[in-house]
């Protein structure tokens, strides 16, 4: 494990307390891809016995953060690009495609209001250099889009990819230009507002794909 330490633990709701420390470490890059992660030197770091550190594990184990090969180590998970190209954003496609098809008619200014003001909150964050800020903002920003649909499936859905999301953006946004977060976000914006469904289905295919050759597929 590298050198970060965790702080010692309070005996309140020690369960949901270990496991979100261990979340937070993970996804604030504190522990990297890959990194083992050791029962022991957690336990010994927090102050508690492994008992809670075996709950948070497996907690972790179900939201895609953390592997474990049986009888050999747990480590950090990681997502390679087939993944992200493949799954990760054709997912996330499908799901607001869907809200977008089904709920145009439900953005009005209230609704585009929220938006203008997560983007607001991109500018400042990019000024003051706030990465972990941003990768919230942008899930933020994305999620109200979903909060627009009924349908359980949906939120059920972005709920078992938003830490994998998470952990891609952890991982990969110092190689991002930040600046370009509060733009990209603000033409999505600026596209919604058009209420053409054709021109904000290209939005979201440029906005998602990141690259010229990923999401080819979803182009008709």
């Amino acid at each position: 494990m590298p050198d970060f330490i965790f702080k010692p633990q309070a005996n309140v709701s020690l369960r949901e307390k270990v496991t979100t420390d261990l979340r937070e470490a993970i996804l604030n890059g504190h522990l990297a891809p890959g990194a083992r992660i050791k029962e022991m030197d957690i336990a010994s770091q927090m102050g508690v016995s492994r008992g809670p550190i075996r709950e948070a594990i497996r907690q972790l184990e179900r939201e895609g953060l953390l592997v474990s090969h049986p009888y050999k180590e747990t480590v950090v998970a990681d997502l390679n690009l087939d993944e992200v190209r493949d799954l990760l954003i054709p997912v996330r496609f499908q799901i607001e495609w869907f809200v977008v098809r089904r709920y145009l008619g439900s953005m009005d200014e209230r609704f585009f209001a929220k938006l203008a003001a997560i983007a607001d909150e991109m500018r400042d964050a990019v000024a003051s250099g706030g990465q972990n800020r941003l990768i919230e903002l942008d899930l933020r920003f994305h999620q109200t889009i979903l909060e627009l649909a009924t349908e359980r499936t949906v939120m059920l859905t972005w709920q078992s990819i938003v830490n994998q999301i998470r952990l891609h953006f952890t991982k990969n946004l110092p190689f991002y230009d930040l600046a370009h977060m509060e733009t990209d976000h603000r033409a999505l914006l600026d596209a919604f507002r058009t209420k053409d469904s054709g021109a904000i289905r290209e939005a979201i295919v440029k906005h998602l794909e990141g690259d010229d050759n990923l999401l080819c597929f979803m182009r008709e």
